[in-house]
């Protein structure tokens, strides 16, 4: 048997976007967070978007379990949150995103520890976990840098994404008959 990887576009340009946005995030810390909740949603409700999009068109050839649509949904629904209330999530963003960025890290842990022998890739989703982890304690301890580890965290996720983009999403596996 062979792995035949194809590409999925859509997930390596959310995460090459993700990427940008965390290095801009970096660059100008001094963003309002009124700034950084219209950013940090719309690219949370295009991550959950394409994720949900990969989850309903590869859920049967990838066996994808439903935490990964839970998971998009809650991209989506934290992004709209974010766009449609901007100021009143500013006040409390560092914590909201501290409890959701913790968790995320976490998730991604287990999976590259759980799924490493079969999971192309799997170093730089260890990677994007332990930098998520450390950034959502970061926003309790010192939510007064929320920008910068956002800045890192959506590196982080747009490495992983990206990564997925080129080596997951469409990975089959073709057996020989001889």
């Amino acid at each position: 048997m062979d792995i035949k990887v194809g590409r999925n576009w859509g997930m390596f340009a959310a995460g090459i976007a993700l990427i940008i946005i965390g290095f801009v995030l970096l660059m100008v810390p001094g963003l309002t967070l009124v700034s950084i909740a219209i950013v940090a949603g719309c690219m949370f409700l295009a991550a959950g978007i394409v994720d949900a999009f990969a989850y309903f068109k590869f859920r049967k050839t990838e066996a994808l379990s439903g935490w990964a649509l839970a998971y998009a949904i809650c991209d989506i629904v934290l992004g709209v949150l974010f766009i449609v209330h901007p100021v009143a999530t500013s006040a409390v963003i560092p914590w909201v995103m501290g409890i959701f960025v913790v968790a995320y890290g976490i998730f991604e842990i287990v999976a590259a520890l759980r799924f490493h022998a079969v999971l192309p890739g799997w170093g730089w989703v260890l990677f994007a976990g332990i930098v998520s982890l450390f950034c959502g304690l970061a926003f309790f301890i010192w939510p007064g840098t929320f920008a910068l580890f956002l800045g890192f965290f959506l590196m982080a996720r747009g490495v992983q994404m990206a990564v997925y983009g080129v080596t997951l999403p469409q990975a089959t596996i073709v057996a020989h008959t001889h």
